[in-house]
């Protein structure tokens, strides 16, 4: 039997009134402002034009001005320490937006300062002050995320603690003063970091978002919702070669052939039988991704989650030394609500947790190297534990690697990290990555027990 499949899909574009087929359209003369200035950065290379773009909308003066702000205020800490009180909020900040130069600046500055203003040796506001900006530039990183992942009302408290310590700058003396210097400031540093967190947010070209920017997250996000309008087309096929596969078994089982050849087109039935199921499982992982649904509620556990969560990212494991476990005495428990969001930061986890076990090559290594773009392949596992605690089910996402030793970690982009944290507050829980090189967890997942 023979199948002719027509092969007219191709898509007209419908061509503009000022051109012809065969010609490119011409650039017309009244263009906008904004676009003569994209053409002509357009003209320019990619990272240059994307520089000049930067610094016509500001966002280059940010990080520059709050480290000059801080010098400033430290130098006239040593007057007037009211103003390093101010100067610890714009350390905060230089802290969260990563500015190790422009932080090692400042406070080689004040060091200076030492020498040539005689009232900074005998400031504890100036002292302050150069103690935070050092901290700024050389603290772990990891501490960002703990540290502005407090509760809400700490920021109420400390903007409460920095008032009540500010006013007490003015009105005591001697060693008292002093620890209302250290108390506001280390409350102004606080706010600090807060406030340059939201504006981080609202502008997000103030972030290093990523290895390549803003635009693969993008495109992630918006390929998602794409394929979200795609699958009922897709579903539609499927269908159709299940319903043909099933009539085909049962023309095959009345054919009146020889056994054999019966044999060789019922295996072939059934391996196109086995694809298809897969491609229907893979197409249910889609169309229920992070959605609890109608099902019956017995089987939205933790388990199932993470399990569904490892399914959907099985495809991104680059090879076939990388093996995924789960345990954990939470699996059984039951999540109604919450089950799609558990399964929506599982995947989140694991896509980055797999990247872990890829790198350039750096020397002697017990991994594969591949041979393109100096890259290695190493083995480990990666471990999904499910614990319960009195008050929370917490999942943690570790690597390690076929020694047992701690796999080497990647960093997640802050926008895929900020928004798996707000899927995690939405449903009552926590998400935290972490950076620690000689520990194997590398993300931890808090959700609320509805059982208590």
């Amino acid at each position: 039997m023979n199948m002719q499949v027509s092969n007219n899909n191709v898509v007209d574009f419908i061509q503009s009134p000022g051109t012809t087929a065969g010609t490119a359209p011409t650039l017309h003369q009244d263009v906008p402002t904004s676009e003569a200035v994209a053409s002509r950065h357009s003209a320019l290379p990619a990272g240059l034009a994307m520089r000049l773009r930067a610094w016509e909308d500001g966002t280059r003066f940010y990080p520059g001005a709050i480290a000059l702000s801080a010098l400033a205020l430290g130098l006239t800490s040593a007057q007037a320490p009211a103003a390093g009180v101010i100067g610890a909020a714009a350390a905060g900040a230089l802290f969260v937006l990563h500015k190790v130069l422009k932080a090692a600046l400042v406070t080689a500055a004040l060091t200076l300062g030492l020498y040539f203003l005689p009232q900074a040796a005998a400031s504890p506001a100036y002292w302050t002050l150069l103690l935070l900006v050092g901290c700024a530039g050389f603290l772990p990183r990891s501490l960002v995320s703990i540290l502005l992942r407090a509760p809400r009302w700490t920021w109420v408290f400390a903007l409460l603690a920095a008032t009540g310590s500010l006013i007490g700058v003015f009105l005591l003396k001697g060693a008292p003063q002093t620890l209302a210097i250290f108390t506001s400031a280390l409350s102004a540093a606080f706010l600090g970091a807060g406030l340059a967190r939201h504006l981080a947010m609202v502008d997000a070209r103030l972030l290093a978002w990523g290895e390549n920017g803003l635009v693969p997250v993008t495109r992630d996000l918006l390929l998602g919702r794409v394929t979200a309008g795609m699958l009922h087309d897709l579903a539609q096929p499927l269908n159709v070669i299940s319903m043909a596969n099933g009539n085909m078994r049962y023309i095959v089982e009345q054919l009146d052939i020889g056994e054999e050849s019966r044999k060789q087109l019922l295996d072939r039935v059934a391996r196109i039988s086995s694809h298809t199921e897969a491609a229907a499982f893979i197409l249910s992982l889609f169309r229920w991704f992070g959605r609890d649904g109608d099902k019956e509620h017995a089987a939205l556990s933790v388990r199932s989650a993470l399990e569904r969560a490892v399914a959907a990212t099985k495809s991104h494991v680059r090879h076939h030394g990388v093996s995924v476990e789960i345990d954990g005495n939470a699996l059984e428990h039951l999540l109604p609500e919450h089950h799609g969001a558990l399964e929506m930061m599982a995947v989140a986890a694991l896509l980055n947790a797999f990247g872990s076990f890829i790198g350039p090559v750096t020397g002697p290594v017990n991994g594969r190297a591949n041979g393109h773009g100096g890259e290695q392949k190493l083995k480990g596992t990666v471990l999904l534990r499910a614990a319960m605690t009195p008050a929370h089910v917490v999942v943690t996402v570790q690597c390690i690697d076929e020694n047992g030793a701690p796999a080497p970690g990647r960093k997640l982009d802050h926008a895929t990290l900020w928004l798996v944290e707000q899927v995690a507050i939405e449903a009552g829980g926590d998400f935290r990555s972490l950076q620690r090189t000689r520990q194997p967890t590398r993300f931890v997942i808090r959700l609320g027990r509805d059982d208590i």
